[in-house]
C-alpha cells in the first residue's frame, strides 16, 4: 500500500470519528437543555403549589377566626318636647299660627291651609 492511500484512509477514519463525536456531543447538549427546561418547569410548578398552599392556609386561619354572634338591637323611642316661646315681636298670619299651635300640640294639621301669596303680606 502506498503512503498516500494510508494517509487518506487515516483522514477518512478521523473524519468519521470526528463526526460521530460531534453527533454524540450534540445529543448530550440537547438532552442537557431538555433536562434544564424540565427542571425549571418543575420548579415553577412547585413554587405555584407552595403559593397556593400558603394562600389556603391563611384563608383557613382567617375563616377560623370568624366568630358568629347573634345580637338583638332594642330600639327605644325617646320623645322630647321642646318648648321655646315665640318672640313677641314676631308677627305671623293667623293661618301660620294655627299650624304652629297644631304642631306644638301634636294634633292634626288644620283643614284651613295658609294662602300662598297673601301669607305674610301684613308684615
Amino acid at each position: 500500500m502506498n503512503i498516500d492511500t494510508l494517509r487518506l484512509a487515516a483522514y477518512a477514519v478521523l473524519t468519521v470519528l470526528g463526526l460521530a463525536t460531534g453527533w454524540s456531543v450534540r445529543g448530550w447538549k440537547e438532552g442537557s437543555e431538555e433536562a434544564i427546561r424540565l427542571q425549571a418547569q418543575l420548579d415553577q410548578q412547585a413554587l405555584a403549589r407552595s403559593v397556593v398552599d400558603q394562600v389556603a392556609a391563611s384563608t383557613n386561619q382567617a375563616i377560623a377566626q370568624i366568630r358568629v354572634t347573634n345580637t338583638t338591637i332594642y330600639q327605644r323611642t325617646r320623645q322630647e318636647v321642646i318648648r321655646e316661646p315665640m318672640d313677641p315681636a314676631c308677627r305671623l298670619p293667623a293661618g301660620w299660627m294655627r299650624n304652629i299651635n297644631a304642631a306644638r300640640a301634636g294634633g292634626p294639621v288644620p283643614a284651613a291651609a295658609v294662602p300662598g301669596s297673601s301669607a305674610g303680606a301684613d308684615r
